[in-house]
């Protein structure tokens, strides 16, 4: 019965990551994207930031990376086209969160700085996988100035929003 009840857990926590990825698509639709690289570039993260509130409620380790798992498996083929980096990623915020960052409840500062952390962080893993595989030439102070900035200042405005849903559906095992 436990496990049944887990389970479905899961699927609800996929479910809503799932939504907000969907939002992400939707708001992404009509924000800039400058393919020049030459003005800003918004990229909003609604579905990263409900991973990583989320995460931490799932109570086994197996079953958290394997959410974690699903997740980026799911970002990667749908939106990135990069598979094996945002597993890692993934992961690594499930370990963040559930063994370093250990609060179980999180007030609305603590969560938007969580947020805008784990942003900056994927952002910038990324950004530099590419350029030492030297996939872009793209200069680290325009995308700093261009890209990273911007979309950590919408995303921080967003991750309002995400607390608050979060807080509002707070998905519990029952």
């Amino acid at each position: 019965m436990r496990k049944r009840v887990q389970d479905s857990y899961l699927v609800k926590c996929f479910l809503v990551v799932f939504l907000c990825f969907v939002v992400d698509s939707t708001i992404h639709y009509f924000l800039p994207y400058n393919f020049t690289k030459t003005s800003i570039t918004i990229t909003p993260c609604l579905g990263l930031m409900m991973f990583a509130l989320l995460v931490r409620t799932i109570e086994a380790g197996a079953e958290r990376y394997f959410f974690a798992t699903l997740c980026s498996v799911y970002y990667s083929i749908v939106y990135a086209n990069s598979l094996a980096i945002y597993i890692l990623i993934y992961c690594l915020i499930a370990f963040v969160r559930s063994y370093l960052f250990k609060l179980d409840t999180l007030n609305i500062i603590e969560s938007i700085i969580f947020c805008i952390l784990t942003i900056f962080a994927q952002e910038c893993i990324v950004y530099w996988l590419m350029w030492i595989t030297n996939m872009t030439r793209y200069p680290m102070v325009s995308f700093v100035v261009m890209q990273l900035l911007p979309t950590l200042l919408f995303n921080g405005i967003l991750s309002i929003g995400v607390y608050w849903i979060y807080n509002k559906v707070k998905i519990e095992v029952e």
